[in-house]
Order: C-alpha cells, then structure tokens, then sequence
C-alpha cells in the first residue's frame, strides 16, 4: 500500500465476508464488476479509515477457501489488521457471552472474528461493515452480526458495503 497510512482516525471496520465479496466475481461489489467501489475502499483503507482486526486476518489465512488473490492481498496489506486490545475488548466479549454463548464461542477452526469485530467496533466506537444480514428469525437471531451489533448492550452500527457507498455518497459513472 502506498500513500498516507493512517493520517486519519478509523471509521470503519470490515467483516472478512465483505473483502470475501470484494475478491469475488459474483456480486455487484466485486472489485472485477466495480473496480471504482474498490478503489475508494482501498483509499480509505491507505488513509486509515477502514480497520480490522487480526482474527479476519487468520480467518482469511486459516481458510483457503477465501480465494488466492485475497489471501495475497491480506498478507501484503497486514497493517490493517490490529491486533488483540485484551483490557478493552476483552470485557465486551465477556459481556456477550451470557447472552450470545453460541454466537461468541463458535469457532471455524480455532478463529472467530465476529465477536472482535464487535469488540473492536464498540471500544473504537467504529461502524462494522459486513455483508451478513439481520436476521428475524428466533432461530438465528443470535448469530448474526447485525444482530448482535444492534444490541442495545452493545450498540454497534453496523452497514454493508452498499450501505458504505450510500453513506460515503459515492457515485460511479
């Protein structure tokens, strides 16, 4: 990455199933299909604007799955992902867990990033960005990033990257 790394304060923080649909090739904010959303997004990320946290980091690095471009393009631009703040995340993460035991303890290997994400999101007062949906039904209602965001207790905003682009005001000819 070049540029101004971190000349701004954080805004956002992103879900590994967003850079998922970034790097692929099915939907409408796939950077092959809008390469100008990815640019902007890549702009906020150089100017420290869009964060992670180092568990999309080894989400991404534990799967495989994930595509060989976005496995490159995470190693190469690690920066992004901040690693673990145990005195302040760590006690939100605790707070879930009463209420959302299967949400914060459900693991794709040994990594889940959902619960730090929130974590980070709530300690740096920052808004997640995923593409995961809220969820109405009882079932599920508890697993969903939205849904858990929305949570009083926690009180996270959280936007897809649709939303990102109604909420930046981005426009593309």
């Amino acid at each position: 990455m070049e540029g101004d790394l971190w000349s701004k304060t954080p805004r956002y923080t992103i879900d590994s199933c967003s850079l998922i649909d970034i790097f692929g090739n099915e939907k409408m904010v796939s950077k092959d299909i809008t390469p100008g959303l990815w640019k902007k997004i890549l702009e906020l990320i150089d100017q420290g604007v869009i964060i992670s946290h180092i568990e999309v980091f080894q989400e991404i690095k534990k799967e495989g799955t994930k595509g060989e471009e976005l496995y490159d393009w995470t190693h190469a631009n690690t920066g992004i992902f901040k690693d673990y703040d145990w005195a302040s995340e760590g006690p939100i993460i605790r707070a879930m867990s009463p209420k959302y035991d299967a949400f914060v303890n459900a693991k794709v290997g040994n990594v889940h990033a959902d619960p730090w994400l929130i974590a980070q999101a709530k300690h740096r007062k920052l808004t997640l960005i995923t593409e995961e949906k809220f969820s109405t039904s009882p079932n599920v209602q508890k697993h969903k990033l939205p849904n858990v965001c929305g949570d009083p207790l926690f009180g996270v905003k959280s936007i897809d990257l649709i939303g990102l682009i109604k909420e930046q005001k981005w426009t593309f000819g």
